[in-house]
């Protein structure tokens, strides 16, 4: 038998401390960020810090409604959806624990869990919304780290088994669909009507997923029931940043002669420093050789923190001018969002969608005394209408019945017919969608004289 030496390339996970640090560092919000560095110079003599004084930056703890706009492409059916016909979910008290702490501890149960899928595990994990989905495409994610795709699968095929039932999910119908594995009610009909049928959920059509489903009305409502007892949001209960007592924003955005300025806020990071007296240690010919090793250790360890922070901060300013430009008209006129997407950011920019994510993950922007959280100026653009957000045809929908005949109010017809003039070609069930979350009756209830 002859033997051969055969050369073999093969990928590895090389998550180096130093992607990890930069890679947390951006995800950080200013708070968690500030209390990381002061961590990291405990055991690092070379570095100073100096801790910001979030006493000067404006922070307002308030987060109006209006300002927060749904992450997920279907927001349409995430505003509706509630169990019992559209009541509100019961309060879940909220856990000391973080949700990040919750799924990292239960890794360790895993069995047979390797070590390189571990890192992955906690690499997703770190990229999970505040609501517990996966909002970056596996395969991006993949290609940033340098890992094959199998492995990416792998890992979050992992967090899926952790509890609560849902997380990692990258829509709202697979987070239901985890869900409804666990259960007596995993059935071909409820899989079904997951898969195509939250739509006509939504809209309480019962006569159209009856027939989308094959079964009678008052089955269809049977299996809806089955659906809204599901928890679509897998995070609801645990603590997180955005509910934290301090909203310090990253920037603050004022207008000023037509143009709107962004101006950093400097004073909510750490100021970080190199200590010089042993900076100047290692030019000494008088320490031992261990010293100096461990000195140099220190420096690399040093330079790479501080080159985190720096990093950070631009990715940061990129991404909030490219905001800001999108939603131009909103900080200089007010009213609705236009459509803007992460997506779209990320490649104006040359970064991943994931990159983008990660950074306006929980992090806010002070303007006219409010605090808003990036999040909420991405707005996907209505099916039915080129560039047209669903806050715009809402602000349409609300202008239109301020200015109707209270004798004779308008019917959601005619306010399709009017969207329709404006060239957005909305259905007539849109509207009545859009006019119920913003609590207007219908031309019958408003009917006056």
């Amino acid at each position: 038998m002859d033997l051969k030496l055969q050369a073999t390339q093969i990928q590895k996970l090389a998550l180096t401390q130093s992607m990890r640090q930069s890679l947390t560092f951006l995800q950080l919000p200013a708070v968690d960020l500030s209390q990381a560095v002061q961590e990291a110079a405990l055991s690092n003599p070379l570095l100073e810090v100096t801790e910001p004084d979030f006493g000067r930056v404006a922070v307002d703890v308030s987060r109006p409604e209006e300002d927060s706009v749904p992450v997920f492409q279907e927001s349409e059916l995430w505003s509706r959806y509630a169990p019992r016909g559209g009541e509100e979910a019961p309060p879940v008290p909220e856990r000391a624990e973080s949700f990040a702490e919750y799924l990292e501890g239960q890794l360790g149960t895993i069995p047979y869990l390797e070590p390189r899928l571990r890192e992955l595990c906690r690499y997703l994990i770190g990229c999970l919304n505040s609501a517990g989905y996966l909002d970056c495409p596996l395969a991006e994610l993949a290609e940033e780290l340098g890992v094959p795709l199998f492995d990416m699968e792998q890992a979050l095929l992992a967090i899926q088994t952790l509890d609560p039932p849902g997380v990692g999910a990258r829509d709202l119908s697979e987070c239901l669909l985890l869900q409804l594995a666990q259960g007596k009610h995993f059935t071909e009909e409820n899989i079904h009507l997951l898969r195509a049928g939250l739509p006509l959920l939504a809209e309480e059509d019962w006569d159209g997923l009856a027939r989308l489903l094959g079964v009678s009305r008052e089955q269809a409502k049977q299996d809806a029931e089955v659906i809204r007892s599901l928890n679509p949001i897998p995070s609801r209960g645990f603590a997180s940043a955005e509910r934290s007592v301090y909203l310090v924003p990253e920037a603050t955005v004022f207008c000023r002669d037509g143009e709107v300025i962004i101006e950093m806020e400097r004073g909510s990071q750490p100021k970080v420093e190199l200590n010089q007296y042993y900076c100047s240690l290692l030019q000494s010919t008088e320490d031992a050789p261990e010293t100096k090793d461990y000195l140099r250790r220190m420096m690399a360890e040093a330079n790479e923190l501080m080159s985190g922070l720096q990093s950070r901060e631009k990715t940061l300013r990129q991404i909030l001018g490219t905001i800001v430009k999108g939603q131009r008209d909103f900080f200089l006129k007010g009213g609705a969002l236009a459509p803007l997407t992460m997506q779209q950011v990320a490649e104006e920019l040359g970064l991943s969608t994931s990159t983008v994510s990660r950074a306006v993950k929980d992090k806010y922007l002070s303007f006219q005394g409010r605090s808003l959280a990036l999040r909420s100026f991405f707005v996907a653009a209505l099916p039915t209408g080129e560039g047209v957000s669903p806050q715009t045809v809402q602000e349409h929908i609300r202008r239109f019945i301020a200015a109707e005949d209270p004798a004779s109010p308008l019917s959601d017809e005619a306010l399709r017919e009017a969207l329709g003039n404006l060239g957005i070609n909305a259905s007539r069930r849109t509207v009545a969608k859009y006019r119920g979350e913003m609590g207007i009756p219908s031309s019958a209830q408003r009917k006056r004289g």
